[in-house]
């Protein structure tokens, strides 16, 4: 039987814009796996998906086809909350759960039966980064504004913490709803 690959990207929901990009990468791996002659002289075959968000229940639909198709490896979410709703299911039945964008530190120790990967580095290492670059820059004082969800807080929390080990003052750090997109009030409050 050829080897498959089920997709659990963002088609819908709140990130549907990172979805593109994505699904080109499968296919792209795909593409070239099967341009070498594919996994044990058979092609690879990608069965799309998409994840949706956690306001509906797409991802559960989505693995549960995957699953039923007999794929090895499902690949996706790009939303760390969206793939803690399917962890255990794709694990335990095992199958390989990889995610291109996970980024919650929560993954580190997850009890995934050596199951799940991801490329994306943790927000521990990402805030820590940010708050480096910042006090790199000469800042001393800094004013942070940041998304109200688990991404964002955590983000922010390392950030917030390496930018005051360092010296440099966090004079004010506030965060905005998840679907904000005019900033200038909360701009005008720091």
């Amino acid at each position: 039987a050829p080897l498959k690959i089920g997709s659990l990207l963002p088609e819908t929901g709140s990130l549907a814009f990172l979805g593109p990009p994505e699904f080109a990468g499968v296919d792209l791996a795909v593409a070239d796996i099967n341009a070498a002659g594919g996994v044990l002289g058979q092609d690879v075959e990608h069965v799309r998906g998409d994840s949706g968000d956690t306001t509906t229940e797409i991802a559960q639909t989505t693995v549960d086809s995957h699953l039923a198709a007999g794929v090895s490896a499902i690949v996706g979410a790009a939303s760390s909350s969206v793939s803690f709703t399917v962890i255990d299911k794709i694990t335990s039945a095992g199958v390989v759960h990889f995610s291109p964008a996970n980024t919650s530190p929560d993954f580190t120790t997850y009890d995934d039966g050596g199951m799940y990967f991801r490329t994306a580095p943790s927000d521990l290492l990402q805030g820590a980064i940010v708050g480096n670059e910042v006090v790199s820059d000469g800042n001393e004082n800094v004013a942070i504004i940041y998304q109200q969800s688990a991404y964002g807080e955590g983000l922010e929390a390392k950030a917030k913490a390496t930018i005051e080990a360092a010296g440099a003052t966090v004079v004010s750090s506030l965060a905005f709803p998840e679907a904000e997109t005019n900033f200038d009030s909360i701009v005008d409050q720091t």
